[in-house]
Formats: structure tokens, sequence, C-alpha cells
């Protein structure tokens, strides 16, 4: 039996950390595309699952490694191909970068990896396995199956459901501008609803799309179906989701998502200036009213979090507090605030490292640290900037505001929301040493960045 070690690396442990809320899918879907003779053994390194190279029996080591993880992915399959393991990887950093990656791997899978996976094995199993081999982003869905869900470890709180992949849009900063190539598909339903019996006893479910609601009217009317069709089963789980400000103008959307369950969505905002959205392509923000489309998700008894970035070239040192006044007047729940990140295959990336702005160093590419050369802050004026928007949010009276908005709605979603604020309120005390980790990789980054110009 040829055996099989599937790894997510990290160098960083996020055991208290948003991360840990729910699971990632990409090696337990590829474990379902994976024969019966394979003896799989999956790594987390998000939850302490440390890989030892030196003891790590196996044949083949798979890895699904995301930008901040891909240094430790480097660093372990250069230790496992020296004792004779076969290493492969996919996913979206070694996607856009295959030539960086097959300096470490012996098998890079660019694009979605289902397809590939099962003649990569194949391949492998007859002697012959090739370098490189590419998933195209326009496979019917209806073969994709259902992810393993005993390969996923037990410590993640809810678990993740994927109905659809991909997204139309195109915003500068998303790596799905490279990876998916605009492309939106849907999960069949009754793939879908298998997979949502799977995890019917849990209290939260968390639905992983990258744009729940789609794009055209047949998108719609796939998440119609959907949405009818747990009203149907009576799931007694309370889910949330990501999607786009569009959804606010479809009332019966939101209704049959409240009726099935749905209690928050995370929708991206990303700036309060329309100079900020040109900046990143997000055309389907420009000139939308953000009052208004919190106060129709809140008549549907939506929850809304608002995914913000800061540190775009159009905001200057005085944009925190017009965040701050803008996310205040809209009434959103709670801010997620990420620094503008250079993520490779990005045209962000491609335009940040031609002016010498990007970093290559991976190992300090994380979106809840700087990374770029800002044009209007230091890396330290960045962290206080984002200090600054947290604290206006996650203070007790503005807590005890949202939190009493919801709880006795739905308890569930009050717990969320709890977890939520204790994370971000406590995690710079419980991640100390993954601030000190930040700065001295932003020595070498910056040092990196010196030398690129």
């Amino acid at each position: 039996m040829t055996k099989l070690a599937m790894i997510y690396p990290s160098r960083t442990k996020e055991t208290h950390s948003e991360e840990l809320l729910y699971s990632p899918l990409a090696l337990a879907y590829l474990g379902r595309h994976t024969p019966a003779h394979y003896d799989i053994a999956l790594y987390d390194e998000y939850v302490g699952e440390d890989v030892d190279p030196a003891t790590l029996d196996a044949d083949i080591a798979a890895f699904s490694p995301i930008t901040p993880g891909i240094a430790r992915a480097y660093e372990l399959a250069d230790a496992l191909r020296a004792r004779g393991v076969y290493c492969v990887a996919g996913g979206a950093h070694v996607t856009a970068l295959p030539d960086e990656a097959l300096q470490h791997f012996d098998t890079v899978v660019s694009g979605e990896g289902e397809g590939p996976w099962q003649q990569f094995l194949r391949d492998f199993e007859e002697g012959a396995p090739k370098p490189t081999y590419f998933g195209p982003m326009n496979v019917d869905l209806a073969t994709l199956g259902t992810p393993r869900r005993d390969l996923i470890h037990a410590n993640y709180q809810y678990p993740s459901v994927l109905t659809s992949r991909g997204c139309p849009y195109s915003c500068s900063f998303c790596y799905l501008t490279a990876f998916s190539q605009r492309r939106y598909r849907t999960i069949p339903l009754e793939t879908v609803l298998e997979d949502l019996d799977s995890v019917s006893h849990y209290p939260v479910v968390i639905v992983t799309d990258e744009n729940f609601i789609g794009y055209s009217k047949a998108d719609r009317a796939d998440r119609v179906r959907l949405l009818e069709a747990m009203i149907e089963r009576r799931y007694r789980f309370v889910w949330g989701c990501q999607t786009t400000v569009t959804l606010a103008s479809d009332p019966e959307l939101m209704d049959l998502m409240y009726r099935a369950g749905c209690r928050a969505v995370f929708i991206g905002f990303e700036a309060v200036s329309q100079a900020g959205l040109k900046e990143v392509n997000k055309p389907q923000n420009v000139g939308v009213d953000y009052n208004v489309v919190v106060a129709n998700l809140h008549a549907h008894k939506l929850a809304v979090i608002a995914s913000c970035i800061l540190g775009m070239d159009a905001q200057d040192k005085d944009y925190p507090k017009q965040l701050i006044r803008a996310m205040k007047e809209a009434k959103a729940d709670f801010p997620r605030v990420f620094f503008m990140t250079a993520w490779p295959g990005t045209p962000l990336f491609e335009r940040l490292e031609a002016e010498g702005r990007a970093s290559r160093d991976w190992d300090t590419v994380r979106k809840d640290m700087p990374s770029i050369a800002f044009s209007h802050f230091t890396h330290d004026e960045a962290m206080a900037a984002r200090k600054e928007i947290l604290d206006a949010f996650f203070n007790p009276w503005n807590v005890l505001l949202v939190i009493s908005r919801w709880v006795f709605r739905d308890r569930s979603l009050g717990v969320l929301f709890v977890k939520m604020v204790v994370r971000n309120r406590m995690g710079e005390r419980i991640k100390r040493w993954r601030v000190r980790l930040w700065k001295s990789g932003r020595r070498r980054s910056e040092r990196a960045l010196v030398r690129a110009r």
C-alpha cells in the first residue's frame, strides 16, 4: 500500500487564531479523489501538528501551501526529497510561481487539482510522473464529490462547506484573479446537500465560497434552489458566508438566506473612498452607499462583517479616522481590517514588484502584517493605524451594543461574535511571538526591497 502524507504547512501555529474557526478543504477534496489502495495521513501544521521530515513515513508528500506557509513547505520538501520522498504541491501560490516551486517540489499542479491529481497518481504508479500538471478552471463540478471529513483535524471549531467555486470579478489584490480566471461555477445541489447533511449536527457552519451569490441570473436561480432545499430540510445550524454588496439589492434572496439559516455575511467593502475602490479595480462597489447596504441586510436580520483594506496608495494618514467614521455611520457590525498585500499572480503583485515595493520573503507576506512598501505609512505606522481602527470597534461599549443586537435573535451568532471579539481584543497578547517574528521578518523584507530598487 502506497503511503501518502498530505500536509498543510505553516511557519506559525494558529492555536488562538480566527483561522481555527473553520477548516481548510483542499486536501480533504483530494482525499476523495485518491484511490482506496493509498494509506492517507493528513498533517495540519495550522493546529500544531509539526511535521518532522526526518521521521515522516511516506512515499508521496502532497502539499497545499498558501503564500505565508510556502517557505515552510519548501523547507519540508527539500528535507523530504533528500530522503527519497516524492513531493508534489498545488494551490494558488505554486500556480502563480511554478518555476520557483519546481526548485523544491518534484511535481507542481497548477489550477484546480482534483482532475490532474488522479492522472498524477496513475503516472506515479507507472514510474513516470511529470513535473507539471494543469487543472483547467472550467471543469464540471459534478465530478467533485464531497470532502473526506474524516481527514480534517478535530481542533477546528466549525466545519466549512463549499457550494461554488470562483468569482466573476477581478479585484487587483485577489489571488482568484489568476487562479479562477473569473469563472464562477456551482456545485450540484445533491452534492452540496449530502455535504450539509454530514455536518448538520454542528451549531454553526461556515460556507467558504469566495462569492456565495454569484453573478448571473443562472447563478441566482441555482442559489434559490439551494436555499429552498435547505429550508425544506430544516437544518438546525446557522451559517455565514462571503458575498458582495449586490446581495443588499435582492430582498427575495436575503429573505431566503435568513430562512435557510444564514445569520451573517462577510462583505468586501475594502475602501470607503471612490479612489480606493478604483485603485483595486472593484467597480461593483463604486457609487454604492454602504449605509443602504448595511441597513437592507440588517432589515433582513443578517449581520454584516465588513472587510476593509488598509494601505492603499489612495489612503493617507487621515484614512483610519475616515474609515472609522464611515463604518460607524453605516452601522456595520464588525470590521475585519487587512493590510494591502501583494499576493503572487495578482495584478497588484506585478505592479508593486515592478515598483520595488513587493517582497518575496514569503514568511513576511501575511494579510495581518505589513509586507509591502506603503505610499503613506511606515510599517509601524500601519500597525498603529490598524490598532486604532480595531480599538474603535472592539471596545467594551461597542462590543456590548453589537452583541446585544444579535444574541437575543440567535444564541449561536452571539457566541460566534463573542469568540471574534476575544480574538481581536486578546490576539496581540496571545500571539506576541508572532509580532516578534514579523519584526524580524520585516527587517529582512525591507532589506530585500532596498536591493530590488
